[in-house]
């Protein structure tokens, strides 16, 4: 569709007329104002990569030591299977021994007793 010169005047537009510049003020803030975004942006950009190395970091933390307490978990039953066997053992063999335990015991109140 080509303008007609109605359509170009209700645009604002005229043959003679040329583009109106803004003033210089007007200009200097729009400079000062772009600057402010370009540094914003800067400031977002740093202030995003220092969150996202945050979060890596965090989250490689919490797995190690998530790691480290399955370890430690998994030493803990080592540890009381073998204390829940050993006792067993000491269960069977102490009606066994009980009567040396306390022929043991009764020498060394003895010979303590002696010794004072």
């Amino acid at each position: 569709m080509i303008p007609t010169r109605a359509s170009a005047a209700a645009a604002g537009w005229s043959r003679n007329a040329l583009p109106e510049a803004p003033p210089p003020a007007a200009k200097e803030e729009d400079e000062e104002h772009a600057e402010l975004s370009i540094s914003d942006q800067r400031t977002l950009y740093l202030v995003n990569i220092f969150i996202g190395n945050t979060a890596r970091f965090l989250n490689s933390f919490a797995s190690l030591c998530q790691d480290k307490l399955a370890q430690v978990h998994r030493r803990i039953l080592k540890l009381d299977a073998n204390l829940t066997l050993l006792e067993a053992q000491l269960q069977s063999r102490g009606h066994i021994h009980e009567f040396d335990n306390k022929s043991n015991l009764e020498a060394s109140s003895s010979t303590s007793a002696n010794i004072r």
